[in-house]
């Protein structure tokens, strides 16, 4: 590393000794010099007095010592509350340009030689100035350090280069000279940064010299400053912008990149379509879940509409899982003490009243306009009887619905007793992958949100854009990828060495995933653990790629169970609980059962075998899924006769030769009755 400027001891009676090495930025804008330069600022009052130094830590933010700030403005040492005045901050090395600053947090010095910690807020940032990244180092023993300092004798600045040792019982660590000619600091060098060489960040923020009896130097290192004042949380231990495995939700809209042309598109065809539904189709792993959820539904709810999400997941009926949906959405209400109760009565409205009336009554807003956003709508469960609630005839304007849907569904979906007909009546849009712009998106807008410094190594963007490609599925091992980079970054970067040791976006979440089931599923777990991963897929109706399914701890026994707890602690599992059936368990994420090699053998023979297993509350399960497909049989023939009519009299069917208005896709697919 590239240490530019020099660094010196400063001898202790500052008589101008080494004057000739006053610090000029070193010319590598990468160097520690170079960030220290563009970071630290002198703090003065508006008279000019010059309490010491501080350094930024946002674009916004500068942190540095009380007794700096009260320096500066000149209050008494006694004065324990925080001082009132603007300050004026600028770069001694950095050029011209200067600041307002007001004390934003204050943590006085104490007499058991605790707090002495000011952070200050700028009214405005200073032109070019980029804040350090600050890291906890953990041990701190002997890491090599510079720090800088503004002293009588280099006003403009000089270097320190010394030696971390032991912490006090202050929570302060010693800062030892790096060699016999130098001495400890001096006045001057109070609320600087030390910058370690080893970590390559700020770990501590010099706070006093001592000059009685032995002559020592002490810093404050980033946990002790996070300690003090809890509100550098968020700044010094930002949390994680990135989502791993989980679908991005609403809460997290302002977090969401890539996707804002798609969502424009779909939250119009909701709006202004013609058609009372939008079906979102796409193989898996391509986002629909965030799109629809993060992207489309703050949308509809700017433009006042409620906001229902269904999640199908193959066992739940639709009328409960809505019943839930609306009594989150309401709170309890006169049923605070018995959830079933207000469950139960919920179940009851909106068979009565539909879903908009039951929607309206349990809210309270007799003219509410709903958006229902239904989930993996592949996974609904084939109950005829819940047409009407979902996809009712005469649709009412106050509703819109957004499915989601994996396009190797398509072939099957004519025949599904819920979603063939609701299919002729909406307007399908295929999602593409995203676009090598867009997945930039994804990696830098999030740390662009972050009040912490973070980057990534050079050249590690455009590897991981190589890696990502165009392959449909990549979001969630993308992002898994990303997280972990994240929990693995060091001094305010996401490594490039942590990304090849993980296994980049291809091999992250297979190697986890297998090291998980290595530390959860012993020897003598093994065969248990098998049938828990079989319980967690399913075959769809009508064939196709497997699906993750819930597994209910009554289903999966007390063994299955602690496994699945102990893969949950690994994020390789999701634990949860359905109002009716209990705690649950599933997959993080459908990527993987093709990214988990122990869990793809098992969904390759049950495609094989779709009745193996000697679980028997499966197997019942999976009769009645059976009787449910045999059911859905008998109304093939009316559903088919309603996608023709309903494709002969579409309003916006236009003539032969035309450019027809994008269909479903059941409208351009055979059906079983016209083979």
């Amino acid at each position: 590393m590239s240490t530019g400027a020099h660094t010196v001891g400063v001898p202790p009676d500052g008589d101008g000794a080494g004057a000739d090495l006053a610090v000029t930025p070193s010319a590598d804008e990468g160097s520690p010099d170079a960030a220290l330069a563009s970071a630290v600022v002198r703090v003065a009052g508006t008279d000019g007095t010059v309490g010491g130094v501080g350094f930024l830590i946002a674009p916004d933010l500068v942190i540095t010592c009380a007794h700096v700030v009260r320096d500066a403005l000149g209050p008494p040492r006694e004065h324990t509350g925080a001082p009132a005045g603007e300050l004026t901050l600028d770069r001694p090395l950095a050029g011209p340009g200067r600041a307002a600053a007001e004390v934003a947090h204050w943590a006085p010095p104490r007499p058991d030689r605790t707090g002495d910690i000011a952070v200050l807020r700028l009214r405005e940032p200073l032109p070019g100035a980029v804040p350090l990244a600050m890291a906890e180092a953990g041990s701190l023993w002997g890491h090599p350090v510079r720090v800088l300092g503004l002293t009588r004798a280099f006003p403009d600045g000089v270097w320190q280069a010394g030696r971390l040792r032991g912490e006090s019982a202050e929570n302060r660590v010693l800062l030892s000279a790096a060699d016999r000619q130098g001495g400890p600091l001096e006045h001057g060098f109070s609320g600087g940064p030390v910058w370690d060489e080893q970590a390559g960040a700020v770990v501590a923020m010099v706070v006093v010299a001592e000059f009685s009896g032995a002559r020592q130097s002490f810093a404050i290192p980033t946990e002790s400053l996070v300690s003090e004042i809890p509100a550098l949380a968020g700044v010094l231990r930002p949390a994680s912008p990135f989502r791993g495995l989980d679908t991005f939700r609403e809460p997290d809209a302002d977090g969401y990149f890539g996707r804002d042309t798609e969502a424009e598109d779909i939250a119009g065809l909701l709006l202004r379509g013609g058609l009372p539904h939008v079906a979102l189709i796409g193989p898996s792993g391509c986002g629909k879940s965030s799109l629809a959820l993060a992207g489309v539904a703050p949308r509809l709810r700017a433009e006042g509409y409620e906001v229902l999400a269904l999640r199908a997941d193959g066992d739940t009926p639709p009328r409960t899982a809505l019943a839930a949906e609306l009594l989150r959405l309401a709170g309890p209400g006169p049923h605070a003490g018995d959830r079933s109760a207000a469950l139960r009565g919920l179940e009851e409205e909106l068979a009565r009243h539909g879903l908009v009336g039951a929607a309206r009554r349990a809210l309270g807003d007799p003219a509410g306009r709903y958006l229902l956003v239904l989930d993996q709508a592949e996974q609904l469960p084939a109950r005829p009887e819940a047409a009407g609630l979902l996809f009712p005839d005469p649709h009412p304007e106050a509703l819109r619905t957004l499915l989601t849907l994996r396009a190797d569904f398509l072939e099957a979906a004519p025949s599904h007793p819920l979603l063939g007909a609701a299919l002729g009546r909406a307007t399908v849009r295929p999602l593409l992958p995203m676009t090598r712009a867009q997945l930039s998106e994804v990696l830098l807008r999030p740390l662009d949100r972050t009040p912490a410094v973070l980057s990534y190594d050079p050249g590690l963007v455009p590897r991981v854009l190589d890696d990502a490609g165009a392959e449909p599925g990549t979001l969630p091992r993308l992002g898994f990828v990303l997280e972990r980079l994240w929990e693995e970054r060091a001094a305010g970067r996401l490594r490039f060495t942590s990304y090849e040791e993980l296994g980049g976006v291809s091999g992250a979440l297979g190697r986890h995933a297998e090291a998980a089931w290595r530390a959860c599923a012993g020897p003598a777990d093994r065969e248990e653990a098998l049938r828990l991963l079989t319980g967690l897929v399913r075959l769809p109706p009508g064939g196709g790629a497997p699906l993750r399914t819930t597994l209910t701890r009554a289903e999966a026994g007390e063994t299955r169970w602690r496994i699945a707890r102990a893969l949950a602690e690994r994020r390789i599992l999701a634990l949860g609980g359905d109002p009716e059936r209990g705690p649950t368990v599933e997959l993080a994420h459908e990527a993987l059962i093709d990214a988990w090699p122990a869990l793809a053998q098992q969904a390759a023979a049950l495609r094989e075998s779709p009745g193996r297993g000697d679980d028997p509350t499966r197997e019942r399960r999976l009769r009645r899924r059976a009787l449910a497909v045999l059911g859905a049989l008998l109304v093939i023939a009316a559903v088919a006769s309603s996608l023709l009519y309903l494709a002969n009299t579409d309003p916006t069917h236009e003539p032969q030769g035309t450019t027809p208005t994008p269909r479903a896709a059941p409208a351009a697919a055979p059906v079983p009755a016209q083979r």
